[in-house]
């Protein structure tokens, strides 16, 4: 807190410049105050005599010389051209004018740089619709500078857009990046020491030698060869958004009622498929990616509700060298196929549902969000938390990780060359709805009953944090939403949606299945289906496929994302531990896994709902996310008591493993 002057007159300003590198200025600051019957004060100069004033991350108290002015309706501020020490930039959180008269606060987030030289005004909460703010010239003048800077480029033929340059307000601060550099700089330390103090691996067992110092042993270590553990895997790993009701088996699938029927404890595959216990994951996907099978591998919930693998065919077309693999294939043969099968099943994951569809999506939406709503839009100020930083770790990711020799290019067997083709696959047919909107995925993919699959914990527990979400989307929307023509007036939330419709060709996202209608949205079920779904891809659809990497790629045998030589393409081979070993990745290939999936298991930000930088303030916006904090609490103590009897306790949805933005 910085110092404060004596209290003169019935007003006092709190201004708090914001905690980024560069935010404080030595320029003189003036703010103005606008009652609501529209009368201007004279200039104030906010100075404290003898205080460095506006120092990044600090706040700082100035008295109004003004009797009884009224009740505060709008701010203006600006500041001259001086130039101090250092970087004479200057951005402001938000300002508080204190009312000592009414004993009452009038709060005007700014969240903005200030340019010199240039007056504005802001309104208390600065948070209206663009066609009920009175300061249409300068929120229209402000967007058109947006627009230079937040520029879209597609980087990669057939990759969602991104942005042009990463724009200054989108990169990590300085402390968030050290974060990244120290934790990156001990793993890699500690990887160095295991490598020196370890033999080389001749056995599985060997393997499980290298979990010490910054490495716990992951979840993927015990029992990884089981099958209800692999079962398990696909309902509820990293890539738990694939699997299907399965209603017929496709005609490329070589599997045959007389393969699968003993492990169906008595019953026939045709009453299994009607009575909606069988189900599948199917890889065409991948068709054309290098390195990787293209699998399809069925499976049945017991009668404990348990899934069980009981087929796999690694690649699409069925023939000779393709067998059906089954449970009842010697031990090390079975092992092999369900490794190849998770290698496809982790390069899905890892290159679109993780990715693509979080990480890039998001990015996409970011710039769009940033080119068409105002700062003082209520939908911007809304998922303003939850698009920090998702720039940042792109741009940062595509440098480092997804550059040539970069770690997708050589801890992948579909290197980097494969990662682009299978997200360019996958984005053709990716769908708004369909894939980004969780009720209606699960609906797609014939898994919204949840009587069917019933230990699904992603559906179980993802559907209590998306309705949470909606719910306070809702709340806050049909709060300035209140006739179908603050709809179709807002000329921003049109073009929001226009843009994410066009064609990356004409300018736009290339999204398909955009909720609305072809003259844009008309219903605030749409403005809160497309919201919703920004917020849960940013935090809970990011950190269920992203924050537990470590515990299943830690341990190579059990998801990998590296095989060597050739799949096993013959039953009548009998195949051993050796095989298995030849199949897997070095020593130091492995270390050097284990510490990408430990740094991006890392969460280093606050949880959903505990936003670093408040955005809204308006009384309904408040109370909705005092509501939102509730119910997450809620949700977190009711998955805390269900992890007591699962067999496999589940944690990605719990509400404190949950960030609110993607910045890893």
């Amino acid at each position: 807190m910085g110092n404060r002057g004596s209290k003169q007159g019935d007003y006092q300003v709190l201004v708090k410049t914001a905690d980024r590198n560069g935010a404080g200025t030595d320029a003189n600051i003036y703010i103005a105050l606008i009652n609501t019957n529209g009368k201007r004060s004279k200039d104030y100069k906010l100075d404290i005599r003898f205080h460095d004033d506006f120092e990044q991350g600090n706040q700082d108290m100035y008295p109004i010389s003004l009797k009884d002015f009224g009740v505060i309706d709008k701010i203006e501020l600006w500041r001259d051209r001086r130039i101090g020490i250092g970087n004479n930039n200057w951005c402001v959180e938000w300002i508080i004018v204190r009312d000592n008269v009414r004993d009452e606060v009038y709060e005007f987030p700014i969240n903005r740089w200030i340019t010199a030289g240039l007056k504005r005004r802001w309104s208390r909460y600065d948070s209206k619709l663009p066609q009920n703010d009175s300061e249409h010239a300068q929120r229209k003048k402000e967007l058109e500078e947006k627009r230079q800077v937040y520029e879209f480029e597609q980087k990669i033929d057939g990759i969602p857009v991104q942005a042009v340059v990463l724009p200054k307000d989108e990169a990590f601060t300085p402390n968030y990046m050290k974060f990244i550099i120290t934790t990156k700089l001990k793993m890699k330390m500690h990887t160095e020491l295991i490598m020196m103090s370890t033999k080389k691996f001749k056995t599985l067992e060997d393997m499980e030698d290298v979990y010490r110092y910054s490495f716990h042993r992951p979840e993927g270590v015990d029992g990884w060869d089981n099958d209800l553990k692999f079962g398990n895997l696909v309902m509820n790993g990293c890539n738990p958004n694939v699997i299907q009701l399965c209603t017929e088996i496709p005609n490329n699938f070589g599997v045959t009622a007389q393969m699968v029927e003993s492990f169906l404890e008595g019953k026939t595959l045709d009453e299994c498929l009607q009575n909606k216990r069988i189900f599948i994951v199917n890889h065409k996907v991948l068709e054309g990616v290098q390195n990787v099978t293209v699998p399809i591998g069925l499976f049945y919930a017991n009668v404990n509700n348990d899934l069980i693998p009981i087929a796999i065919q690694l690649y699409q077309e069925k023939g000779p060298e393709n067998p059906v693999f089954l449970p009842s294939d010697p031990k090390y043969t079975w092992v092999l196929a369900k490794m190849w099968f998770n290698l496809g099943d982790a390069s899905y994951h890892e290159a679109c549902t993780h990715l693509a569809f979080t990480h890039f999506i998001l990015e996409s939406i970011s710039v769009a969000v940033n080119r068409h709503l105002s700062p003082s839009h209520p939908l911007y100020r809304l998922v303003a938390p939850h698009l920090h930083f998702v720039m940042a770790i792109n741009h940062r990711g595509l440098g480092k990780l997804l550059a040539k020799g970069g770690a997708f290019d050589v801890l992948f067997s579909m290197g980097l060359k494969g990662t682009f083709a299978l997200i360019a696959n996958a984005f053709k047919t990716w769908s708004f709805t369909n894939n980004g909107i969780l009720p209606a995925n699960l609906k797609h993919r014939r898994l919204d009953d949840p009587e069917v699959l019933t230990k699904y914990y992603y559906r179980e527990d993802g559907l209590k944090v998306w309705d949470a979400i909606r719910n306070y989307v809702d709340t806050i929307v049909k709060e300035y939403y209140t006739t179908d023509d603050d709809i179709g007036y807002d000329f921003e939330l049109q073009g929001f949606r226009a843009t994410l419709v066009r064609s990356i060709e004409n300018g736009g996202c290339g999204f398909q299945d955009v909720p609305g209608v072809e003259d844009g949205i008309t219903t605030t079920d749409q403005i809160v289906d497309i919201f919703t779904m920004i917020i849960f891809t940013a935090s809970g659809g990011h950190a269920s496929t992203n924050f537990g990497q470590y515990d299943q790629y830690g341990f190579p045998p059990n998801y990998p994302a590296l095989l060597r030589g050739k799949p096993p393409n013959s039953k009548e081979k009998e195949y051993t531990e050796q095989d298995v070993m030849a199949a897997l990745p070095t020593k130091d290939t492995m270390l050097s896994s284990m510490t990408l999936s430990k740094l991006l298991s890392t969460k280093n930000t606050e949880s959903l709902g505990e936003y670093e930088t408040q955005f809204l303030y308006d009384q309904t916006s408040v109370n909705a996310l005092r509501t939102f904090k509730r119910t997450l609490n809620e949700i977190g103590k009711e998955i805390n008591v269900k992890n007591r009897v699962r067999t496999y306790p589940y944690v990605r949805f719990h509400p404190d493993n949950i960030p609110n933005d993607i910045s890893i």
